[in-house]
């Protein structure tokens, strides 16, 4: 593997090669955590292209084409035909499902984005938002700023 070199040389390229499959392995873990997240909602995501890459957007039409070529054939053409749609929005009732806009996500502020507000169970408190500092936050408190880009997910 590392050949005939000075043993040094041959550690540092056994530290290089371990840090090289650590960050791959990093990098596919992200990946698999993004698309379980389109696969978890995806009729959302597709509400909200500007949130995908190119190639999530390809992925999500593709899969989605399978999916609903998929319960077309399986069951939904033996329904009638007002109730076959997948994201249908009758009765004032949304059959799409959305992320939960109260889950917790690590965030670091960008620049100074200002106080917001944080609903506790019995009372209700502001933070400041100062350029460098690391939060844990509800993603509805954070989610204009990240929009400014004020503030990023980590």
């Amino acid at each position: 593997m590392t050949g005939p070199m000075d043993p040094q040389a041959n550690f540092t390229l056994v530290i290089l090669q371990t840090e090289l499959e650590r960050f791959k392995f990093l990098v596919r873990s992200f990946l698999r955590a993004r698309i379980a997240k389109i696969d978890a909602y995806p009729h959302h995501y597709l509400t909200l292209p500007e949130t995908l890459s190119p190639l999530e957007r390809q992925y999500l039409s593709s899969h989605q084409a399978l999916l609903s070529n998929h319960y077309s054939t399986s069951f939904l053409s033996t329904f009638p035909t007002n109730l076959q749609k997948l994201d249908d929005t009758a009765g004032g009732i949304s059959m799409v499902d959305k992320p939960d806009e109260d889950t917790a996500v690590f965030c670091r502020v960008l620049r100074d984005a200002g106080k917001v507000e944080i609903q506790g169970p019995s009372q209700v408190s502001e933070a400041e938002l100062t350029r460098g500092d690391v939060w844990v936050m509800r993603w509805s408190t954070v989610r204009e700023a990240v929009r400014r880009g004020d503030v990023e997910l980590i």
